[in-house]
């Protein structure tokens, strides 16, 4: 599937067609940019849409990864696509092309559930390669699932080689205040946990195919 000037593989897991690669787009689906290149202060401090390239500027950085340095941003773009911030997930103008969209919460839970649940769905979308300290999966799923790591709420990246994380465009309101769901895959286990946190954090981002 070609999309603002990259072609995406895409799977089918389930009755679900999913992207099989991290979005990297800088572009939302009207032509209307992305702001990128956020200092760490911005970053912190931003309300709406942003995205990030793992390693990039002068923020601090972490990796664990096996295969190369995640911390040079050429190498990271390339191998993990861009980090976004919720606010870009929840923008009305849309990260995923035309006929796709941003997965909810539900929809996660149905591809877990498809796959033998928390506890084993996350070995099958893993990549053979990549995870830190043998922690790679079998990926017969085509999920294709890489430890892209994330752009935490204060501009620090890090968790390159040891975790990838997905939003949702679900959010849940708590007393703390409003959360956005997000998925999670590690290098130590198979599981596939789903957590709700701070919507300024930088994750992966994955499209599913609309439903008719």
């Amino acid at each position: 599937l070609e999309y603002q000037g990259y072609d995406y593989q895409t799977v089918l897991i389930g009755d679900q067609c999913w992207f099989a690669e991290n979005l990297r787009n800088e572009l939302y689906n009207n032509g209307d940019t992305i702001p990128a290149g956020l200092s760490v202060s911005e970053w912190q401090n931003t309300t709406s849409g942003a995205v990030a390239v793992y390693g990039e500027g002068s923020s601090e950085c972490d990796t664990e990864t096996p295969d190369g340095d995640a911390c040079d941003e050429t190498w990271s773009l390339n191998e993990y696509g861009r980090l976004y911030n919720w606010y870009a997930v929840d923008d009305a103008r849309g990260l995923c092309p035309s006929g796709w969209h941003v997965p909810t919460d539900e929809e996660w839970n149905v591809m877990r559930d498809f796959l033998g649940g928390v506890s084993v769905a996350g070995g099958q979308m893993k990549t053979t390669y990549g995870w830190h300290d043998g922690g790679d999966g079998t990926n017969s799923s085509g999920f294709s699932g890489l430890p892209g790591g994330s752009r935490y709420y204060d501009g620090y990246f890090g968790n390159t080689g040891d975790g990838g994380q997905w939003w949702s465009s679900s959010w849940v309101s708590s007393p703390s205040g409003p959360f956005a769901w997000w998925q999670s895959l590690g290098s130590d286990t198979g599981y596939f946990h789903r957590y709700s946190s701070d919507k300024r954090l930088g994750f992966s981002v994955r499209c599913i195919q609309d439903t008719e």
